[in-house]
């Protein structure tokens, strides 16, 4: 007999319930990422704003101003290169986008940074 016998049986559903040709998946992702950074940006103190970033796979890391949600899985990240200021579009299916959201403070005589989101 073994081990893993004894343990209990646990079914997990699937993340995506209806799998990954499910045209709404790109499209659910888009909308909780709006809504938990629009619930992070609640939070914020009035000099205080969201920065949102991605990285390539060089390692470079690329500011996040626009997502646009296109098709079932894929996901376009409009923004700019950190290092360069180069205006960049990233095409990524929705299950590999890593992205880090942080705090910084507005800069002085600059208005607050708005995340745009395009669903097509």
């Amino acid at each position: 007999m073994s081990f893993l016998n004894l343990l209990p049986q646990i079914s997990i559903p699937p993340m995506e319930a209806i799998g990954v040709d499910d045209p709404t998946v790109a499209r659910r992702f888009a909308d909780r990422l709006k809504s938990r950074l629009t619930e992070m940006q609640k939070e914020l103190e009035d000099d205080e704003q969201l920065e949102v970033v991605t990285f390539l796979p060089s390692g470079a890391a690329v500011t996040v101003d626009a997502v646009e949600y296109q098709s079932p899985a894929l996901l376009t990240l409009k923004g700019q290169e950190q290092a360069s200021g180069k205006a960049c579009a990233i095409l990524v299916h929705q299950s590999s986008l890593q992205i880090v959201v942080s705090v910084e403070k507005i800069p002085i005589g600059q208005a607050p940074k708005v995340m745009v989101f395009e669903i097509e």
